[in-house]
């Protein structure tokens, strides 16, 4: 990783011209001055600097001066990124992380008892694995190439800070919002939901949106040579097709979707007729193919940029593309990173290098339109919204923290949960995490206190579990008793009964009791009826091959119905619907493995990281990076489970950059959540109020009529600490 030092500290030509390519145009020199002693100290590279003041900008509306009144904001984000540690460092050999269990009644729990940290298991069966999980060895692996992630030339990881890091324990900024979307909302916020039960409807059923989910585990690692190029082959053809349809171009005269900067010398709208790539012309032509780096390894560049034709037309032939033009003498706006299928209009005189003019950088797929019969029933009907805001959740692992198996970040999460009763709560992985110390280990025990009565005093014992009786009692456990204790008549907070809550859970690639394969298959349990393998004192028995989650498809809370699900597990990425909302999920950091990759010229200033995801709406994939980051085992068989199917509404893409939430292509709104745990520190969260579309507009459309469902408009976001 490019870190700093302080026998290469930057300079302030260097920290100036970084910042100046992340869009800032005005730096004062007291500022820059302590940007230098910062970087010093911090040890951070210009590149660092530059990534960090690129997302503080876009969350606060694309800000293109850095003055010394914005300057201490700036700075604590700064301290913020040089405190992300990998979970591997600074962690000692002690036992400390054990896991605690107790047999007192989850209630307790629920009541946020400051004095305890444990955690209740479920009163139902938990299941125990036949063997310690995944190996140390292979964990490490994972874990490294998780942590290096690719071209060690982009500085977005950061070496350990001499400053010390607060324990989870000691943080002091709960609750602080770090993140609101639109930064002119407005506060009149419903605070939790009155209706008991659920009152929406979680579904990836329906063909235009859920027909790429993977549904169930397949053979992989079985991929021959062959498979491999025919899927690229396909890929290829199939966004292809999508950028003639949707930009209307042909090998005859072209005409133009969508608005683009032109030359002077062109017609605006038009554009030049198709040809292969290895074609030479003395005339302008386009030519669609697939942004490969020459180089074959390392960050792309600029001289570095191929394009590939298809193989069914011309043989895959690959030429060099020269960007100049573009870059320097007319100034358009960019982004290329490999595996990019685009439109590129420009001289072709050799048959060898294309010296580009313009570029359509893909077609993003159509969104969804509901009709107004439906609409009105959903926002409107007293079993459904009655007028009021959806509520959605979301948080991303790891869940608990570098230095012990207590999972109380996740705790607290159920505490916001249970206060603010949001409709849907979408988690996504890692849950076990491969890279925690203890886990990579393969040494995970719980401590089991036993209380026999008033008199008697409490044991404990340690008792050695797999990955999988953790998850069941750290992840599935919580969210059972969560439901189960707030439908309980005897449950004595009236708050909380007819809990309406619905769970979403996504699995990572960095799960220990997950399929390492992308795309990745939900979580589900080996042995659906397990084995019975141990006893804990005052706790059922474990059993083997089972996360849990039969008995969380058999939970109904108060006012729900016997065949309505409560936890929905979902595939790594996913696309599914609430009510009639698009949802688009994925738990892979496919925004910072594509910035490792990128290379881009005259965009926007503070755009950089919404173009990026604006990239995955434009080539209609979850994951369009090829070849991709070390740390992807991508299965290249299966590439239709990456496929995004229609335009998301709201799209998930949980990353170590920093969290940020904006509208992309006038219909999308993206949001990065950020971690709930950070190292040994907390992170973040996020919470989504939709509005329901005004009635008046409902009341004035006929009932056929299939609106747009204008989510940007309708939406308010915050991303908080826990």
């Amino acid at each position: 990783m490019s870190t700093a030092t302080p026998t290469n500290a930057p300079n302030k030509k260097q920290i100036r011209l970084a910042l100046t390519n992340a869009g800032l145009t005005k730096v004062d020199n007291d500022v820059l001055s302590k940007c230098v002693a910062l970087a010093s100290t911090l040890h951070l590279t210009p590149e660092t600097m530059a990534e960090v003041w690129e997302a503080y900008s876009l969350n606060k509306q694309n800000l293109t001066e850095l003055t010394m009144h914005q300057f201490e904001a700036y700075r604590n984000e700064l301290i913020k990124v040089s405190q992300v540690t990998p979970a591997t460092e600074g962690i000692t050999n002690s036992t400390t992380g054990a896991a605690m269990v107790t047999a007192n009644n989850f209630q307790n729990q629920l009541k946020r008892d400051s004095s305890s940290n444990m955690v209740t298991p479920p009163t139902a069966k938990r299941h125990q694995s036949e063997s310690t999980g995944k190996d140390a060895s292979s964990s490490s692996s994972v874990d490294q190439v998780a942590i290096q992630g690719g071209s060690p030339s982009v500085g977005a990881s950061i070496k350990k800070s001499t400053i010390p890091l607060p324990k989870y324990e000691e943080r002091t900024n709960v609750g602080q919002v770090v993140v609101a979307y639109p930064s002119n909302r407005t506060d009149d916020k419903d605070d939790r939901n009155t209706k008991a039960g659920p009152r929406c409807v979680i579904s990836s059923s329906n063909q235009d949106v859920g027909r790429y989910n993977v549904t169930k585990p397949y053979r992989h690692m079985f991929t021959t040579m062959e498979d491999r190029a025919a899927a690229l082959e396909q890929l290829l053809l199939e966004r292809k097709k999508a950028i003639m349809k949707y930009h209307g171009l042909s090998a005859e005269s072209n005409t133009l979707g969508s608005t683009i900067e032109t030359d002077e010398d062109d017609v605006d709208g038009v554009f030049a007729p198709l040809d292969e790539v290895n074609v030479a012309r003395q005339e302008k032509i386009t030519c669609i193919g697939r942004i490969c780096n020459e180089a074959h390894e390392g960050k792309l560049n600029p001289t570095s940029v191929v394009i590939e034709g298809s193989s069914k037309t011309c043989g895959g032939a690959r030429i060099n593309v020269d960007l100049s033009h573009m870059q320097t003498t007319h100034k358009i706006p960019f982004s290329l990173f490999p595996g990019q299928v685009v439109a590129l209009e420009g001289m072709n005189g050799t048959g060898r290098n294309l010296t580009a003019h313009r570029i359509l950088e893909g077609a993003p797929p159509p969104s969804k339109t509901t009709p107004v019969r439906q609409l009105r029933q959903i926002y409107y009907d007293s079993d459904k919204q009655d007028g009021s805001p959806l509520k959605v959740m979301t948080a991303c692992g790891p869940f608990t923290t570098s230095q012990s198996l207590d999972y109380q970040p996740f705790i607290d999460l159920m505490h916001v949960i249970l206060e603010d009763a949001p409709d849907v709560v979408i988690l996504t992985g890692p849950f076990v995490d491969v890279r925690q110390p203890k886990i990579q280990s393969g040494n995970v025990s719980i401590v089991v206190e036993e209380d026999e009565g008033d008199e008697s005093p409490v044991s404990a014992s340690e008792v050695a579990v797999s990955f999988e009786n953790l998850f069941a009692l750290k992840v599935a456990g919580l969210i059972e008793e969560a439901l189960i204790t707030t439908s309980d008549e005897s449950y004595d907070d009236e708050n909380n009964k007819g809990f309406p809550t619905q769970f979403v859970l996504v699995p990572a690639l960095e799960d220990a009791t997950a399929n390492w394969v992308y795309p990745q298959p939900p979580l589900q349990d080996r042995l659906p009826d397990g084995a019975q393998f141990l006893d804990i004192p005052g706790a059922e028995s474990l059993e083997v091959g089972s996360l849990g989650l039969q008995r969380l498809d058999q939970v109904v809370g108060k006012g729900g119905t016997s065949a309505q699900r409560r936890v929905h597990c979902f595939s790594n990425p996913c696309t599914f619907q609430i009510n009639e909302l698009v949802f688009g999920v994925m738990a892979t950091d496919v925004l910072f493995h594509i910035s490792l990759e990128e290379t881009n010229a005259n965009l926007l200033p503070g755009s950089r990281l919404r173009h990026i995801a604006q990239s995955l709406v434009q080539q209609q994939s979850y994951y369009p990076l090829f070849p991709p980051n070390k740390s992807v085992n991508l299965d290249l068989k299966q590439s239709e489970g990456w496929k995004m199917p229609c335009r998301p509404d709201v799209l998930i893409v949980p990353s170590r950059l920093s969290p940020f939430c904006s509208s992309i292509l006038d219909s999308t709104v993206v949001l990065n959540p950020g971690h709930l745990t950070k190292g040994s520190t907390g992170g973040t969260y996020a919470t989504m109020e939709i509005r329901p579309m005004d009635r008046d507009i409902l009341d004035n459309a006929t009932d056929e009529v299939e609106l747009p469902h204008n989510v940007q408009d309708r939406i308010q976001v915050e991303v908080k600490r826990v």
